[in-house]
């Protein structure tokens, strides 16, 4: 099985490709490194990145059609979701890449039209959306941009033999689409992370991740911490730190205990992922849809719920502070799941085996 993974979100793809590689799959990933963050481990890029407007013309539109063919012959091709190329040339390159290779599949590990209908028609409670009009805008806006957009993801939804979600949330908008597969939670390398003992010495170090603010519930967040740091002094040390390379924002994890990830998605993704590789104790998505979305208990999965309400979000991280003299053990309890429940080994097999079914 020859397979191309399409697009990065975040360093799922990566890991998906490490996974498939230990199952003995041939496996290409074209991809651009998922912007800032600089993930490295593509095999070939997308494009090549120029400035000006007419380097941007070249870059977006003019090089991914002359480079297509680096995309044909496979058995498999993975999408990373439905709009991974400019707007004037995502369903032309989806059109190309469906007639050339023997199947296609899209995944869901990102914001998409069919997401926000639900979230509008009240499906999924809180969510990235909630007091987020910037965000709401990218969807509500009549735009000829957002018109193209919405119709090339439905076009895409329709036409693949199939979409894989990888977690809860991603799942709700396409439950009834016939060509809707399996969830299979996100892989993870554990090897590329050093696993260090969670050991709280003077101070108990809690981080935030200053990124995607409104998305992530940093207004919550900030105002929590805060409070905990009036209550606490100088039993805690706040980190609120804005977004950086991954190698970098890695390094700095090492000092942490505790991260608050994100309070308004009902699944932790990867940033939470790394952090639990890494034996510090998360607080962010898992609700009880979530776990049950995957077939885990609460006591199966490390990650401390937090929601967007301050109190509550105050009340957890008094938990985890009580849990102090626990920290080490805690944190061997985040790596162990992540090397269990996410090995993506393991989660990669699952793919294959949801892929050769659909053939």
């Amino acid at each position: 099985m020859r397979v191309l993974l399409v697009g990065e979100f975040s360093g799922f793809f990566i890991n998906l490709k490490k996974g498939l590689q230990m199952n003995g799959v041939e496996c290409v990933l074209a991809a651009n490194g998922d912007g800032w963050k600089k993930i490295e481990g593509a095999d070939m890029r997308l494009y090549k990145k120029r400035k000006g407007f007419l380097g941007k013309i070249i870059s977006y539109i003019f090089e991914p059609l002359l480079t297509a063919k680096k995309l044909y012959n496979f058995d498999v091709v993975m999408l990373v979701d439905p709009a991974i190329y400019h707007p004037c040339i995502n369903k032309i390159m989806f059109k190309k890449i469906l007639k050339h290779n023997k199947k296609v599949f899209v995944s869901l590990p990102g914001g998409c039209f069919a997401l926000y209908e639900s979230y509008r028609k009240g499906e999924l409670g809180h969510y990235i959306f909630d007091d987020n009009e910037e965000l709401c805008r990218v969807y509500e806006t009549k735009s000829l941009k957002a018109k193209v957009r919405k119709k090339q993801e439905k076009y895409i939804y329709d036409h693949v033999a199939g979409i894989i979600p990888i977690m809860y949330e991603y799942a709700v908008p396409v439950r009834d689409r016939k060509n809707r597969l399996q969830t299979i939670p996100i892989g993870f390398d554990c090897s590329q992370i050093e696993y260090k003992p969670n050991i709280a010495t003077n101070k108990i170090v809690i981080m935030h991740g200053i990124i995607r603010e409104k998305s992530k519930g940093t207004k919550e967040i900030k105002e929590a911490l805060s409070i905990i740091k009036k209550k606490y002094g100088d039993q805690v040390e706040i980190i609120l730190d804005g977004k950086k390379p991954l190698a970098d924002y890695l390094k700095q994890l090492q000092g942490v205990n505790v991260l608050v990830d994100q309070c308004k998605e009902h699944c932790y993704g990867m940033n939470a992922l790394y952090a639990m590789a890494e034996g510090r104790i998360v607080l962010g998505g898992a609700s009880d849809d979530s776990l049950k979305e995957f077939g885990i208990t609460r006591d199966d999965c490390p990650v401390f719920n937090i929601v967007p309400d301050v109190n509550q979000i105050v009340n957890q991280i008094e938990h985890v502070i009580s849990l102090k003299d626990s920290f080490e053990t805690l944190g061997m309890k985040s790596r162990r799941f992540v090397e269990d429940f996410h090995n993506c080994k393991m989660i990669a097999k699952k793919y294959i085996e949801v892929w050769e079914a659909n053939n």
